[in-house]
């Protein structure tokens, strides 16, 4: 087992303690680390070279780094290297560099207790005027991370030292928002908070706090697939599933247990967002690592090597976190210990803690607050022109998926399984396509032209063997033609008995073929195709 070990800075009030403690803590630990041959090397696997920063040619300095500074630059990039899953960042070395020359430059010694936000100003106005506007941004970004390293770590002495990197990338955005139709819609979510969500969620860990993590993955899991929040807060630790369809094509999903009646069930992922969803079940997984072991350890599952304290109080019904859908407090994505999210270091020996819907909404609702924190929105400065944050309601995500899926032309039975629905008639609850939207599809669908003509419907011909690649017996055959149902629908009432043809040898050869589908899949425990197989048996014998 990997013993991860993390530096506790000095509770004093000489940042230059600080410094000495983590330069010292760093050389102790480097054996750790096949970085470098020795501490005392000026370069670093071929790859990170501690030379000084110059405005002409970089790559070709031959001065190692100030002696009061380059100890600090080597600590700095273990602890990066270290926590970092690159294998090298060239730009934070380069912005370590950056921040060497202005401190000489400003004070004529490289003294990291020196800096401020006016030494990181100087510093960006220096790899603006050296580097691309990429590569600038990318520094930007480190003295950032700097920045917060220093601050927590009580390394400056500066009284007030919060910098943010005024250099951006340029976005360009290429959708405006919502059809004009469907703003404003009730049910909707505001397009602005969805992309805000997209935005906050796409940051660094390193720039987002615990409770930002948590809540950002529940929100983007709730963008991939159309569920409910109660089913992403319910899903097990191994929810994620990969298979081959038919064309050999992998695909991905997550095993979901539907809250109104669908029972299990996959929900694949849009090819388009399975990075994305797969980013946020690792988070949520790194947050409940440490619960669900502690879990484990209490159902007697962990050898007696690995035990330690455990909690004098166990869950209520432990160890079923969720009883009815079989899944147990050390297989759930969304454990926690009380108080991990919040900002303050949590208790030691907190107890386990299953997170509600009602917690979750805290996070993303404008006027709900919680002590000691803000909305999510808030936090990351998404404010509205009178102030108040964004906010957003968790099943607005799930009408929305299911409007873009009516857009797109997905049918009704594949949207209420997608959604885990069991009845179809449901899916018109969750369908706001506009007034004129629906008469654009009528057009389309028609193709009325002038003179008010109509076009005559070309129906296909079935062959036999078609029936063979069929999803379902739920067709319904006549000597006039056939049209494709679905088991989940009821078969059709209108029928025309007297016209099902099956005096004729061929259609009776259909019939029977039909009638074999619907008892074979009425046997394999498909509920719905018992009243087909009755049904179909009803046409072949004339009732």
């Amino acid at each position: 087992m990997t013993n991860v070990i993390l530096f506790e800075p000095i509770n004093t009030n000489n940042p230059s303690f600080n410094v000495e403690g983590f330069i010292e803590f760093c050389k102790s630990n480097i054996f750790n680390s096949k970085l470098a041959i020795t501490w005392e090397s000026n370069v670093w696997k071929g790859c990170y070279k501690f030379n000084k920063f110059d405005m002409k040619n970089n790559r070709n300095s031959k001065d190692k780094l100030d002696d009061g500074f380059i100890d600090f630059a080597k600590a700095y990039m273990f602890h990066i290297h270290s926590f970092n899953k690159s294998k090298s960042n060239q730009n934070a070395l380069a912005m370590l560099k950056i921040v060497e020359f202005v401190l000489l430059k400003s004070y004529g010694e490289a003294n990291l207790v020196k800096c401020n936000n006016n030494i990181f100003d100087e510093c960006v106005r220096v790899s603006t005027a050296k580097y691309t506007k990429l590569t600038a941004v990318g520094i930007g970004k480190e003295l950032e991370k700097l920045c917060l390293f220093l601050s927590e770590n009580r390394m400056t002495s500066s009284s007030y030292f919060f910098w943010v990197n005024p250099l951006r990338h340029k976005i360009t955005q290429s959708w405006q928002g919502y059809e004009p139709s469907l703003e404003g819609h009730s049910k909707l979510p505001d397009i602005k908070s969805v992309i805000a969500i997209a935005e906050i969620f796409s940051k660094d860990e390193s720039q987002l706090s615990v409770r930002d993590i948590f809540t950002t993955s529940v929100l983007t899991l709730l963008m991939c697939a159309p569920g409910r929040i109660s089913e992403i807060l319910s899903l097990p630790a191994d929810c994620e599933i990969t298979e081959h369809d038919e064309n050999g094509i992998e695909r991905y999903g997550l095993r979901f247990f539907s809250a109104k009646g669908y029972a299990g069930d996959i929900k694949w992922i849009p090819s388009v967002m399975v990075p994305v969803a797969k980013k946020a079940i690792a988070r949520l997984r790194k947050l409940s690592t440490h619960p669900r072991f502690v879990a484990k350890t209490m159902e007697g599952k962990v050898p007696e090597s690995y035990k330690h304290e455990l909690f004098t109080k166990k869950p209520q019904n432990f160890p079923w976190y969720d009883e009815e859908k079989k899944i147990k407090y050390s297989n759930a994505l969304c454990l926690l210990f009380e108080g991990q999210l919040c900002k303050k270091t949590s208790k030691p020996l907190a107890p386990l803690f299953r997170p509600t819907a009602q917690f979750f909404r805290l996070d993303i609702d404008a006027f709900a607050s919680i002590k000691g924190t803000t909305n999510l929105f808030k936090r990351h400065g998404y404010i509205n022109e009178d102030g108040s944050p964004y906010s957003l309601r968790t099943h607005q995500l799930r009408h929305l998926l299911n409007t873009f899926s009516q857009i797109n032309g997905m049918d009704e039975f594949s949207i209420a399984r997608w959604s885990g629905r069991k009845l179809v008639s449901q899916n018109v609850s969750y369908d706001h396509r506009s007034h004129l939207q629906m008469i654009n599809l009528m057009k389309d669908k028609t193709s009325i032209g002038a003179g008010n003509s109509h076009r005559k419907k070309e129906i296909a011909v079935m062959d036999i063997t078609d029936f063979d690649l069929s999803n379902d017996g739920a067709v319904l055959v006549t000597k006039h033609g056939y049209c494709k149902h679905s088991y989940v629908f009821e078969p059709c009432c209108y029928y025309p008995l007297q016209d099902s043809g099956k005096d004729d040898g061929q259609l009776m050869m259909i019939h029977t073929k039909i009638l074999e589908k619907t008892n074979y899949d009425k046997n394999d425990g498909n509920v719905n195709a018992d009243k087909w197989y009755e049904f179909q048996n009803k046409i072949i014998k004339g009732e």
